[in-house]
């Protein structure tokens, strides 16, 4: 993953399964760290807004469309601004950076210009990944929801 990095004023998001939803609403800081089980691991999967057309609504369609992922009803996409995670995030760790890494399209999937990644983060099971995974979460701009009642 190598990709450039994002602009600091554009915007990501990514899914958050539904047991990472806090009873406040809140995102759980574990959705942004990588995993201790997977040692390959090198990035968090998110999705760059600004890939797509300006309005945020036809933007989060087209994350919905081409989401590798399976979504669960009551799963969010976790809104982040790329400037405002890298200030915050770097006052502990400046390795961290969101860079563009688009997917190429495979059997069952259209390509992804969208995808992106966070980099940089430490093990998963570290307790600097533990205050990271936690600040991250600390800039959600926004929730939003993973699937929408009319794509029913």
């Amino acid at each position: 993953m190598t990709g450039n990095d994002l602009p600091l004023d554009n915007h990501i998001v990514r899914y958050v399964k539904p047991t990472a939803i806090l009873e406040d609403g809140h995102v759980d800081g574990s959705e942004f760290r990588l995993r201790p089980h997977k040692p390959d691991e090198t990035g968090l999967s998110v999705n760059w807004l600004e890939a797509f057309e300006p309005d945020r609504d036809q933007q989060l369609a087209s994350v919905r469309r081409l989401c590798r992922l399976k979504l669960k009803r009551n799963g969010r996409f976790a809104e982040l601004h790329v400037g405002t995670l890298r200030r915050h995030v770097s006052k502990v760790r400046d390795s961290v950076r969101i860079v563009h890494d688009p997917l190429d399209a495979l059997k069952d999937f259209e390509e992804d210009p969208s995808h992106a990644a966070i980099v940089g983060l430490p093990p998963g099971d570290s307790d600097e990944a533990i205050l990271i995974g936690d600040m991250i979460a600390e800039c959600v701009l926004d929730m939003h929801p993973a699937i929408e009642d009319h794509d029913t």
